[in-house]
């Protein structure tokens, strides 16, 4: 479940980032937020198992750091997993068009979205081993990317460290890694299987793993893609004109499966912040006079708000995926750290190292806002 919400759009924006600021570049940030947010992941999984509640982070927010952070976070949450669809559908468009080439861009992405969005009309249960299943091809695939191309990487000439473009990769990364919106299922179904308070261990294993399993799956595909396309592009999919058809019908392929077991969880959750954590009624039969806010406005906002974001013409990705990750994301992770300041009992080594942690992602968000919006 966690790797499979984690494994996303993100992936096709590394061998960009690989290329500009060096593979060894790629491989470090890989390796160190990968530490990193198994640290928050499991901070988060200490918040839900201490507390035993059902609110998510929006809600835990408003009451552990009061009402002004709780609006911001209200703009950080929201916002920013309503821009990580937006995301999504920039690029669905152009991998439906690699497996069906006669399917325009715009009609790419409105079949997608029709389909992605039934789980949420219809409140199906979440697919759990479809989620599996899709990880699992996904995987297969990678692997084929990089075994038909890895002989030819050492001759293009990439550098191992590029010092002008050393900080490029934070967002995206931070954003190709990051799976919290996947921690309270996680900790719901262990807590399930284990019947009673899910154990520690076992739980910084599973968050531990569902996190390196695609950071190693980063690695393997951005060395694919590095070694056989033609041009690397910031969205990968424009440079594979040198690729055979049967190679590009698998990468659309790829593209689709990684977005569709990523789309509807991430739409999940904002509709249950709105509902549960702002209190939105859910349907027209819980709505009463008293109510100001439209009945069913939390489902209406996460079908078609990132459709008309779109449509209003915003289509960068790399500079989408470095706001979603570095600043929004980064943002999210750090309401994490202060309400797990707030809510758990912690000694002072472990303080000083979420005070650094939080430091991170202030500095990454400044960069980034820097870096898309001002630079």
């Amino acid at each position: 479940m966690l790797a499979a919400t984690t494994i996303g759009a993100g992936i096709f924006s590394l061998p960009y980032l690989f290329k500009e600021a060096g593979w060894l570049t790629g491989v470090f940030y890989l390796v160190i937020l990968s530490g990193v947010l198994i640290s928050v992941h499991y901070l988060y999984w200490q918040i839900l198992a201490k507390l035993k509640e059902k609110q998510r982070l929006l809600g835990l927010t408003g009451k552990y750091l009061g009402r002004t952070v709780f609006y911001l976070g209200f703009f950080v949450i929201i916002g920013g997993l309503l821009l990580t669809l937006v995301v999504y559908l920039i690029l669905i468009g152009n991998f439906v068009r690699l497996v069906f080439p006669g399917v325009s861009f715009a009609q790419g992405i409105l079949v997608f979205w029709f389909l992605a969005s039934l789980p949420l009309v219809l409140k199906l249960r979440r697919l759990v081993g479809f989620e599996f299943l899709g990880t699992v091809l996904m995987a297969a695939i990678i692997v084929l990317v990089f075994g038909s191309s890895w002989q030819s990487i050492g001759s293009k000439g990439f550098p191992a460290i590029d010092l002008r473009n050393f900080f490029l990769p934070f967002g995206a990364i931070l954003f190709s890694l990051a799976g919290w919106t996947a921690i309270e299922p996680v900790f719901e179904w262990q807590k399930k299987s284990e019947s009673g308070t899910p154990d520690r261990h076992s739980a910084l294993s599973i968050l531990s793993f569902g996190t390196l399993i695609p950071a190693f799956l980063y690695v393997v595909f951005a060395t694919g893609i590095l070694g056989s396309a033609r041009e690397v592009t910031p969205d990968t999919i424009s440079g594979l004109t040198n690729w055979p058809l049967w190679q590009v019908a698998i990468m659309g392929w790829l593209g689709i499966i990684a977005i569709w077991t990523s789309y509807a969880p991430i739409a999940v959750e904002i509709k249950n912040s709105l509902e549960k954590d702002l209190r939105w009624p859910a349907c027209v039969a819980e709505a009463t006079s008293a109510r100001l806010r439209p009945a069913g406005l939390s489902l209406y906002i996460v079908l078609f708000l990132p459709l008309i974001l779109i449509a209003l013409g915003l289509r960068n990705f790399l500079s989408i995926i470095g706001l979603a990750g570095g600043v929004f994301l980064g943002l999210q992770y750090l309401l994490i750290i202060l309400v797990g300041k707030k809510v758990l009992d912690l000694s002072r080594r472990k303080n000083f190292l979420l005070n650094m942690l939080a430091a991170l992602f202030v500095l990454g968000a400044i960069f980034e806002i820097y870096y898309s919006l001002i630079r």
